[in-house]
């Protein structure tokens, strides 16, 4: 099975630190920063599979960042799947306008987040 490369990028350390376990647990390798500055300057640098991104963060939002990663070259057609504590009608046509393939409620319960991760990334 194919070991996928995750950029996880939240604020929240809890967040970082529980996602991180759960897609481990699915045998992704994730990466996880915490500011949609350090995601640009590691994008710039390295390649991943699939981006998970905050919507609402302090300094750059998800939304900035996500505008930002469609003009680097190497991640520029990379998925990214905005993660949000609120997917009310605004921020899900925010994230789509970002350039955002997909969103998805923040959970404890990972088992929707890596269904649509494997989708994405299998399609």
């Amino acid at each position: 099975m194919k070991s996928f490369v995750i950029l996880l990028v939240d604020d929240q350390k809890f967040i970082r630190f529980a996602y991180s376990k759960e897609l481990e647990k699915e045998n992704f390798k994730v990466i996880a920063l915490e500011s949609g500055e350090k995601a640009l300057d590691f994008l710039a640098e390295q390649d991943v599979h699939l981006i998970l991104l905050d919507a609402i963060m302090p300094g750059m939002d998800g939304f900035s960042t996500c505008k930002k990663i469609r003009e680097i070259e190497r991640a520029a057609k990379t998925p990214v799947v905005f993660l949000t504590a609120n997917a009310d009608k605004n921020t899900v046509i925010k994230a789509i306008q970002s350039g955002g393939n997909d969103f998805a409620l923040k959970s404890s319960d990972t088992k929707q987040l890596v269904e649509k991760m494997y989708k994405i990334l299998d399609g």
